[in-house]
């Protein structure tokens, strides 16, 4: 970029600090914070754009007016709650506080669970859950074994396939061989759009993680927060893709058997990410999950059926196959479809009847698979190339 677009982001700034200035004067302090606060990302922008002689100063600018919005009335209800911890994280300088509602305090995405999920309730997929034994579950329950070979807990997955294949019931049942506590966080909830404050959550719950013996952070679509940043264009994303970097450097520290953390992210979209998360050191693993197998597919149906009125004459292997190339969550839509048939006709007309062969094939007649050919060889591209 340019001189002339750093100036102009700089006049675009010092337009912005008036109107906080003014506000202020009118006690209008939820309108001062948000001026103040989108002065500093200008100033932010400008800093990044201009030249080096600039870049300090703008950058100065930009934490100070992040620390003058922090000092109005009222500012520390929007700030976020940190966890309960043992250590308080340490903050970096400047971070800003949450100014709308979209925004949600630490304490109210920050929570954890222990799931009572196994890889037995996962439905199929054995060779995906023995890859992940492998890999990742034997560390945890052959500690001493583990020790002997210098082989560590903990460690990044990566977890990649069409939409609908278990994906997240596979992230619980981990934590769950391994008893582990369970952080499932959402991109959405992690982003801020103010200065500094995405970093700020990041290095939260990194933090709030490690506090735990054995810890397991989950991030679906977590292609959304370390995407590739030459292309996303976002100033934000040139600050955050270098935080999840530097948590997940710490990975290697903890031996088995100790306190350990495992990252594990799901995306649909593998290609989408930032190469460096790719690396040795990050995403150590990485695991194609695919559409449900033949075994998968049956017992699917079967959980879906299971207390309702079937029919006897319903084929369950003539209806398995018939389900081949669909999604884990089409084949619930499906059973659900199919038994919604039946249910309408009695509604409609008193007569009370069993969910027959004919209500799936009526429905399979309209609902066509979710995930298409040429999406499938793609992933199967990306799994080959590693």
């Amino acid at each position: 970029m340019s001189n002339d677009s750093a100036d102009f982001l700089n006049a675009d700034a010092l337009r912005m600090l008036e109107q906080a200035s003014s506000a202020e004067r009118r006690r209008d302090y939820r309108a001062a914070r948000t001026a103040y606060l989108r002065a500093s990302e200008l100033l932010l922008q400008a800093a990044e754009q201009g030249d080096a002689m600039h870049k300090r100063q703008r950058l100065t600018q930009a934490q100070d007016l992040v620390r003058r919005a922090k000092a109005l009335p009222n500012s520390a209800e929007h700030l976020p709650s940190p966890a309960p911890a043992k250590t308080s994280p340490p903050m970096r300088q400047g971070p800003a506080q949450k100014v709308n509602d979209e925004d949600k305090p630490a304490a109210d995405w920050l929570v954890t669970e222990r799931p009572k999920q196994r890889f037995d309730d996962v439905a199929g997929l054995d060779e995906v859950k023995e890859q992940i034994r492998l890999r990742l579950i034997y560390p945890f329950t052959h500690p001493d074994e583990a020790r002997k070979y210098g082989v560590r807990a903990g460690g990044g997955l990566l977890m990649y396939g069409p939409p609908g294949t278990g994906k997240t019931m596979i992230a619980r049942a981990i934590a769950g061989e391994v008893d582990a506590v369970f952080f499932a966080v959402k991109p959405s909830e992690i982003m801020s759009k103010w200065v500094g404050e995405a970093e700020q959550n990041i290095q939260l719950l990194f933090e709030t993680a490690r506090q735990s013996p054995r810890a397991v952070i989950f991030i679906d679509e977590v292609e959304a927060l370390v995407p590739k940043r030459r292309e996303s264009g976002s100033t934000i994303m040139q600050r955050v893709v270098p935080q999840i970097l530097q948590e997940l450097e710490g990975f290697g520290t903890s031996k088995a058997g100790s306190s350990a953390l495992m990252f594990i992210g799901a995306t649909n979209e593998p290609w989408s990410l930032d190469p460096a998360v790719m690396r040795p050191g990050r995403f150590d693993e990485k695991v194609y999950v695919p559409l449900p197998d033949t075994v998968a597919r049956r017992r699917l149906i079967e959980l879906s059926l299971r207390e309702r009125p079937i029919a006897p004459t319903v084929e369950m292997a003539a209806l398995t196959e018939a389900l081949a190339g669909y999604s884990g969550a089409d084949i619930v839509n499906i059973c659900a479809k199919a038994c919604a048939l039946p249910f309408i006709e009695s509604v409609q007309t008193g007569v009370k009847r069993q969910v027959l062969m004919a209500d799936f094939e009526a429905v399979l007649a309209k609902v066509r698979p979710s995930v298409l050919a040429s999406e499938l060889a793609k992933y199967e591209r990306f799994a080959q190339q590693g």
